[in-house]
């Protein structure tokens, strides 16, 4: 019995040690005949240096003849890479192989990612791509046998090889296997890398293609990128400043359209100089408000037209921006023809595709803006209240709505009115020849506007390609991803559409980095739009929830609904409430309220309909209003805004939070609520149920496991 001690120390061909690379020793026979024996394997360490014993017993023959040989196999992650022969006298107990120099293709990159004062970037993450040069040859040869034995990997343009995170110090390094892009002709390959923010949902910055790399190792020269950009709070649009950002602000949360409406009637009964009106769908007979007349009758009191109209022949200038589609009935036409006896000025926005002119704002003496949740429409009106049949929403028996939107006074109002008048002087380009633009707005962030406040807000937009920009803008969505990384606590989201596969990632990865983050849903039952429900299925399916027992259990994160439900004229009524908010809380030192709902064309571009054309180009316009975390919190306008709508939902005023944290609460209540509704005398407190599935209303209360025999149940229109 003999003990042989096999050692070495591998290196690439730049002189690198190979660390961690699996070392594989055989013994091959000089009889042809007589297979290889593998003798067995190790590891290299940190030096690159590997070291193995084998014990022999007496009936093996091995080294017994000089043209014997001993074969390296140099394996990296599970695939051989190289291999070495080795002849010689090997009747030696220590067999010292040297320095194995491993040649081969390249088989990863590293690197550094530094701001821009040269610190280090933690915790960001880097995309190793990389391509052979064949891949068109190989699509058009006419040997279609011979294309299909390619493997899918080398038929594929952009490839991606690796994946890694920055350390606490900037360092990456990303390993991957030569065979991740060799192709038919194993030519050297062509590589990038790629910057992604923390949650890996948005590319920060992509360098240059490398071609025909060489180098075991490819070291990437260090990439410098704007810290305010990669992470914190704030939206910067990829500089390193604040975009949009002022401090000395009122803002007024106007919670479902009642009260919103009124408000908007009365800034335009008090205008002076100019009101500036953005919106989505604009009905000429739209009743903005109510009144009860001498025979204690609800009758109407203002159509917003004729509150317009007022307003114009009072000498105020009005100007209206409306989306048209290319498509779809709007009410373009139909304001059009309204106000053209008049000196109010309708243009069109027009919508060619799938993205539409879907922000809605209104400016007025440049004093006051509002962001506005809803079009102005009749089934969209509504109060706190989301009475199942309200005579002041049309047509009868339409679904209540809830929605969320903001009046601003302050240095912000500025920058809503520039959004404005960017697109009618873009309009005024297209489609008028230059004629009928408006000078730009004036900001100067030293002066105080008249009214001023001490709140802090950003305005941040969704802007379509190829129309105030080339490229557009995504501010909405860098708002959302920035804060999503942040979140220590919870996230609570109120939204009509759940489908951005960004946001579903974003929060996924937010919650397995944090175990102890929470996040709370209130969305629709039935979106409006074909396919959503779908989509939404398979979002939530992605986030870990499965079934109504899932919503009611899981630690981190639930999804809900709005119902409105009471006694009718002969029964029992229950009818979904559409919510049709934009809005979040994080932590309660952060929240956004806008137009922007979490699908494709609101943030990002239609990832719905990905493949079927060119989705990139569909963006909606859309705007939120920020109020960004400081370092202060003046008045608690973002806690305010929580325990309101939390109030209105939940059906509880002082809500103290769980050591569990605040997903216990709504777990709790909609599993009450579905008790309370199996009871004799069935009853909701607040107005949440979990999210079901399921398509239609009995359904869905079915699957909640709720009995509804004896109820008038009405699916939403």
């Amino acid at each position: 019995m003999t003990i042989i001690t096999f050692k070495g120390r591998l290196i690439d061909i730049d002189g690198n040690t190979l660390t961690n690379y699996e070392v594989s020793i055989w013994y091959v026979d000089h009889n042809p005949l007589i297979p290889e024996r593998e003798l067995g394997t190790t590891l290299t360490d940190f030096h690159g240096d590997f070291k193995f014993s084998y014990e022999t017993d007496s009936n093996e023959t091995f080294f017994s003849n000089d043209s014997d040989k001993i074969k390296v196999d140099i394996i990296f992650l599970n695939e051989k890479i190289f291999e070495s022969i080795f002849r010689g006298n090997f009747k030696s107990e220590i067999i010292d192989f040297g320095i194995i120099d491993v040649e081969g293709p390249n088989r990863g990159v590293k690197g550094r990612i530094l701001d821009e004062n040269g610190k280090p970037l933690e915790g960001l993450v880097v995309v190793a791509e990389g391509a052979g040069k064949t891949e068109t040859t190989i699509m058009e040869s006419k040997t279609l046998k011979f294309a299909d034995k390619l493997s899918p990997v080398s038929l594929m343009n952009d490839n991606q090889l690796g994946k890694s995170k920055t350390d606490k110090n900037g360092y990456y390094e990303i390993l991957y296997h030569p065979s991740h892009y060799n192709n038919i002709l194993n030519e050297k390959p062509d590589i990038w890398v790629i910057i992604r923010d923390l949650l890996d949902v948005t590319e920060l910055f992509r360098t240059e293609k490398y071609s025909d790399v060489s180098e075991t190792i490819k070291k990437i020269d260090d990439i410098h990128i704007n810290r305010n950009w990669a992470e914190g709070w704030f939206i910067t649009l990829g500089g390193t400043e604040k975009s949009r950002f002022t401090t000395d602000n009122k803002i007024e949360i106007l919670i479902d359209n009642k009260n919103e409406l009124e408000s908007i009637v009365q800034s335009i009964n008090n205008s002076k100089s100019y009101v500036y009106l953005t919106q989505f769908e604009f009905n000429p007979d739209f009743i903005a408000t109510y009144k009860i007349d001498k025979n204690d009758e609800l009758v109407p009191k203002d159509i917003l037209v004729e509150v317009i109209r007022m307003a114009s022949e009072r000498g105020v200038d009005v100007k209206i921006i409306l989306n048209e589609n290319l498509a779809v009935p709007d009410t373009y036409n139909k304001i059009n023809d309204y106000f053209k006896s008049t000196k109010v000025e309708v243009k069109k926005f027009k919508a060619s595709g799938l993205h539409v002119m879907h922000a809605k704002t209104l400016t007025v003496d440049g004093k006051e803006a509002f962001v506005i949740g809803s079009p102005f429409k009749q089934d969209y009106w509504d109060t706190p209240q989301h009475l199942i049949n309200d005579p002041r929403r049309e047509p009868e028996r339409v679904r209540p709505i809830h929605d969320v939107s903001v009046k601003l006074k302050g240095g912000s109002v500025k920058h809503v009115e520039e959004f404005f008048i960017e697109i009618w002087n873009y309009i005024s380009m297209e489609d008028y020849h230059g004629k009928g633009k408006l000078n730009p707005v004036k900001l100067d962030p030293y002066i105080k506007t008249i009214d001023s406040g001490e709140t802090p807000v950003q305005i941040a937009r969704s802007i379509t390609p190829e129309t105030l920009t080339k490229k557009g803008e995504l501010g909405i969505f860098e708002s959302y991803r920035k804060a999503i990384a942040q979140a220590t606590d919870f996230i609570y989201l109120e939204n009509q559409y759940f489908t951005n596969s960004n946001i579903l990632k974003a929060l996924k990865n937010a919650m397995q980095s944090n175990k102890e983050l929470q996040v709370i849903v209130l969305m629709n039952e039935n979106p409006d739009i074909p396919g959503y429900k779908e989509w939404q299925n398979q979002g939530i399916e992605k986030l870990g929830i499965k079934s109504v027992k899932d919503i009611l259990k899981h630690p981190q994160i639930g999804f809900f609904t709005s119902w409105s439900a009471g006694m009718g004229e002969e029964q029992f009524e229950i009818q979904p409430i559409y919510v049709h908010t934009k809005m979040a809380v994080v932590d309660d030192i952060w929240a956004t309220v806008g137009t922007a709902n979490l699908d494709g064309s609101s943030l990002t571009h239609v990832n719905e309909l990905k493949g079927f054309f060119d989705a990139k180009f569909q963006r909606n316009m859309e705007m939120n209003v920020i109020i960004p975390k400081m370092d202060y919190n003046p008045n608690g306008t973002v806690e305010m805004l929580r325990k309101t709508l939390w109030k209105e939902h939940l059906g509880i005023d002082h809500i103290k939070r769980p050591k569990s944290g605040w997903l216990e609460i709504w777990q709790k209540i909609a599993l009450q609520n579905i008790e309370s509704l199996n009871k004799n005398k069935p009853y909701l407190n607040g107005q949440i149920l979990p999210y079901s599935k399921e398509k239609y209303v009995e359904s869905q209360l079915e699957d909640l496991k709720i009995n509804t025999k004896r109820w008038c149940l009405l699916e939403p229109e």
